[in-house]
């Protein structure tokens, strides 16, 4: 794929992809110096190019993610979403998003309709310092960063609060983008932390494998979120980490989970 678009300035810009047929989409992101897409972008962009194929009824519950490959910062990106299912309660999409050389992620989405039934919370957010009382993270993204806790003993844990820069409108698919964006700041560093060779980055080659995230209740992505993380130990070059993202009352807003490669690099 030839085109070129420029880059983004703001993540709704990144969000607002251009379509180009009735069931394919391109997108661009900023060139932020990393040479590779940051995962959170391509993610959010395949779960929008979902979305704009669904009933505003339909709104997201789960996604799972396969990064096939790295994608280029510099190059747009081709979303083509295949109608799984259209059911009354439950939608299901699949995305491959594209650029030059091939697929570089392979995404499946399921959107629900609001239904009134039980609600019930058996998890409890952690008491944590208030993002307000924290210094913020420099970061080149579109997004804020507040560092609550990072431990690699006895277990890895990070704590952060996230939100994104700008305000987000009310859509529910624009906020679940948001957050799908959000998701991927600190899953890769907290599931490598057990290997050995943590915090010695250079001496690893690192990707992310695989990205799933669950949307429980409505949350907004500009307020600020409690991304609650921990590692599950590494094996066969791949570390796990799950999460938990509270809002600023403690409510259980959404769970994630990602796979990463840690190669020692030989």
């Amino acid at each position: 794929m030839s085109l070129s678009l420029p880059p983004v300035t703001d993540l709704l810009a990144l969000l607002e992809l251009d379509r180009i047929k009735p069931d394919a989409f391109v997108g661009t992101g900023p060139v932020l110096g990393w040479g590779r897409i940051y995962g959170g972008q391509v993610v959010a962009q395949a779960l929008r190019a979902a979305g704009r194929t669904v009933s505003s009824a339909h709104r997201p519950h789960s996604l799972h993610a396969y990064f096939v490959r790295s994608g280029d910062e510099h190059r747009p990106v081709l979303f083509e979403v295949e109608r799984v299912r259209d059911g009354r309660s439950f939608t299901t999409r699949q995305v491959v998003a594209y650029q030059e050389g091939g697929a570089i992620l392979n995404l499946i989405a399921s959107f629900q309709v609001v239904e009134d039934d039980a609600d019930v919370q058996t998890v409890q957010a952690p008491v944590v310092a208030s993002p307000e009382s924290l210094p913020d993270s420099e970061h080149d993204a579109f997004l804020e960063h507040r560092e609550v806790e990072h431990r690699a003993s006895p277990h890895a844990l990070r704590r952060s609060w996230l939100r994104t820069l700008q305000r987000i409108p009310d859509d529910p698919l624009i906020q679940a983008c948001a957050l799908a964006y959000l998701s991927d700041e600190d899953a890769l560093g907290v599931a490598l932390t057990p290997h050995p060779l943590a915090r010695q980055w250079d001496n690893l080659m690192m990707a992310s494998l695989d990205h799933a995230i669950w949307f429980h209740r409505p949350f907004r992505a500009d307020d600020w979120l409690l991304f609650d993380i921990d590692g599950h130990g590494v094996a066969s070059a791949r570390g796990l980490a799950f999460g938990r993202v509270f809002d600023r009352a403690g409510t259980h807003v959404a769970s994630l989970a990602q796979e990463a490669l840690g190669r020692t690099r030989r």
